[in-house]
C-alpha cells in the first residue's frame, strides 16, 4: 500500500496503519543516521501504536545523540531507545519500519526482514525495496506532524502518561524540523493545536536553554575563521570531528545563515568514528526556489534534502591511514568548496533558465 505525495487522509491512513501493525508480532523501529527530535518521537509515538495492538516494538539506532537538547529529551522523556548497532535481526524481529528518512534501505536488515512500514516527509526517491506501507506526505513540515494525525484519528487520548510524553517530543520534534516555526506549513501549525494542552512546556524550556558545550564553542570558532563567502553561500570546513560532536554542524548552519546577506550556508567536516571517515556536509538554506535535494543528488546519492535543509556524506575510509591529516584536510577541503561552488553556479543558472521561461510565456500570452 502505498500514500505518496501531498495529501493527508488521516482516518484511511491510520486505518491503514493498523491493519499493518497487526500482521507482525515484533516490530523494529530503525532510526537511520543521527537520531534527531522528530525521528525520535515519531518512532516513540509507533512504538505506542505497535504495543497498543499487543505488538512488540523495539526503537533501535547506531548513533548515540550528541547535542545536549536531544540527550536531555531522551532522558527527561523516559524515551526507550537502543543505541547499537542491530544484530541477528532474523531472529529477534518479523519486520522493520523507517521512519523520517527518504531511503528505507538498513544494513543488514533490508532483504533479512521485510519492511513493514515507511512514514517520511521528504521529497521521495526512487527505490526498488518493497514496504507494505508508505506514508510520504512532502507538505508537512515533520514526521512528527503526520504522526499527531494518526493519533488522533485512531481515538489516542493525548492526556494519559505515555502520550503527553508524546506530544511533549512530537512539539520539539516540529519546532526543531521548522527552525523554530519559520517554516511551519498549516499542517503544522494544525498538529500542534491538537497536542498543544498536553505539552510539558517547562521540560520544553529547560531542554531549549541547555548551553553549547566547550567543544561545540570550539567547532563554533573553527566554522568563522574557515568561512568562505561565494556570492550568497557561505561556506565552511570545520576540520575534522567526532562522530559524537556531528549534530554540532547543523547548530552552526543555523547560526551562520542569520546573516541577511545569504541564500544558503554549508558546513562540512571530516566526521570519524572509530578508525572509519566520512565526509559530511549539511546545507541550510533560505531560498524558497533552490532545489536542495536536486542539488546534492548530483553531488552524491548519499544524501538529501527537504525545502531549507538537507546534507550528504562521502566514504573516506581509504585515507583513514593517511599519515598526513593536515594534508589530508586540505585535499578535502579545497575539492568540496570547489564542488560547491560549481553547484552554486549551476543551480543558480537553473533558477535563472527558469524565471525567463516563465517570462516569455507569459509575454507570448499577452499577444495571443
Amino acid at each position: 500500500m502505498n500514500d505518496k505525495g501531498k495529501t493527508l487522509d488521516a482516518v484511511k491512513l491510520s486505518a491503514q496503519l493498523l491493519e499493518t501493525i497487526k500482521k507482525y508480532r515484533r516490530l523494529l523501529i530503525y532510526i537511520k543516521g543521527s537520531p534527531d527530535p522528530d525521528a525520535i518521537a515519531a518512532s516513540y509515538a509507533l512504538k505506542l501504536l505497535c504495543e497498543a495492538q499487543g505488538a512488540d516494538a523495539l526503537i533501535a539506532c547506531p548513533q548515540e545523540p550528541s547535542l545536549p537538547q536531544n540527550i536531555r529529551m531522551i532522558k527527561d522523556l523516559h524515551l526507550p531507545i537502543r543505541f547499537k548497532p542491530v544484530e541477528d535481526c532474523k531472529k529477534h524481529w518479523d519486520a522493520y519500519a523507517v521512519l523520517d528518512h527518504q531511503s528505507v534501505f538498513v544494513e543488514g536488515v533490508t532483504g533479512v526482514i521485510p519492511c513493514a512500514i515507511h512514514i517520511d516527509h521528504h521529497e521521495q526517491v526512487k527505490e526498488e525495496i518493497p514496504v507494505d506501507l508508505r506514508i510520504l506526505i512532502e507538505e508537512a513540515g515533520s514526521v512528527s506532524t503526520i504522526m499527531i494525525f494518526l493519533a488522533e484519528a485512531l481515538g489516542i487520548n493525548f492526556n494519559q502518561n505515555h502520550w503527553r510524553h508524546a506530544a511533549t517530543a512530537f512539539y520539539y520534534g516540529i519546532q526543531t524540523d521548522t527552525d523554530d516555526f519559520q517554516h511551519a506549513v498549516p499542517l503544522d501549525h494544525k498538529a500542534l493545536e491538537i497536542i498543544s494542552l498536553y505539552v510539558d512546556k517547562t521540560l520544553l524550556n529547560r531542554i531549549s536553554t541547555l548551553p553549547f558545550t566547550k567543544e561545540a564553542m570550539s567547532f563554533f570558532n573553527q566554522a568563522l575563521k574557515n568561512q568562505i563567502l561565494y556570492k550568497d553561500w557561505l561556506i565552511s570546513g570545520i576540520g575534522f570531528i567526532e562522530q559524537k560532536h556531528r549534530d554540532t554542524m547543523g547548530l552552526i548552519g543555523d547560526f551562520l545563515l542569520k546573516r541577511e546577506d545569504l541564500k544558503a550556508v554549508v558546513v562540512f567536516g571530516i566526521v570519524e568514528k572509530d578508525s572509519r571517515l566520512m565526509l559530511d556536509a549539511l546545507f541550510r538554506s533560505k531560498d524558497e526556489d533552490l532545489n536542495l535535494n536536486a542539488l546534492i543528488k548530483k553531488i552524491t546519492k548519499e544524501g538529501g534534502a527537504r525545502k531549507f535543509k538537507g546534507a550528504f556524506q562521502v566514504n573516506l575510509d581509504y585515507f583513514a591511514n593517511c599519515p598526513d591529516r593536515d594534508l589530508l584536510w586540505q585535499m578535502v577541503y579545497t575539492t568540496t568548496v570547489e564542488t560547491l561552488k560549481k553547484e552554486r553556479d549551476e543551480a543558480h543558472a537553473f533558477e535563472l533558465q527558469k524565471l525567463f521561461g516563465t517570462i516569455k510565456r507569459k509575454v507570448q500570452g499577452m499577444f495571443r
